[in-house]
């Protein structure tokens, strides 16, 4: 039954692809998509230091033994023709309804520059997951 249920999954999501391409012919909308999504990015932060020297030498840059690890939240949008925004917010940040509203602001601004065209058609194609931010009253009121 599992399996049955996979590969009728799988048949309805090629079938909705499909006819989401085809709809593209007629009516382009996927030139009108921009997509936007949130990445935690985990990075290791070398520690340098500077050793002292006698005069004349040069000093030399010793690292220290052991990393530091660091994590910033990386906020990304984009279109068919590439990245239109990105944001890495403060270490520690998180996305809450208030900040993803002025990054919606920040985005706006960013599509009228980089991506005119967009602004005289009919409107943008939004596509967000359903984070709490990304579905909040706040938000729903900004994007309209």
């Amino acid at each position: 039954m599992t399996h049955e249920l996979t590969e009728r999954n799988l048949l309805n999501r090629v079938l909705i692809c499909d006819s989401l391409l085809r709809r593209n012919e007629t009516e382009p909308f996927l030139k009108k998509l921009i997509t936007g999504d949130e990445k935690w990015i985990t990075y290791n932060k070398n520690v340098r230091k500077r050793s002292w020297s006698k005069a004349g030498q040069a000093s030399q840059t010793v690292a220290k033994p052991g990393l530091t690890r660091n994590k910033v939240m990386l906020c990304v949008w984009w279109d068919w023709k590439g990245i239109i925004h990105y944001e890495l917010l403060p270490l520690g940040r998180t996305i809450d309804s208030e900040l993803y509203c002025e990054q919606l602001m920040r985005l706006k601004q960013k599509v009228e520059r980089k991506r005119p065209e967009l602004i005289n058609r009919r409107g943008v194609v939004f596509h967000h997951d359903n984070a709490r931010p990304h579905t909040s009253l706040a938000t729903q009121q900004k994007l309209r």
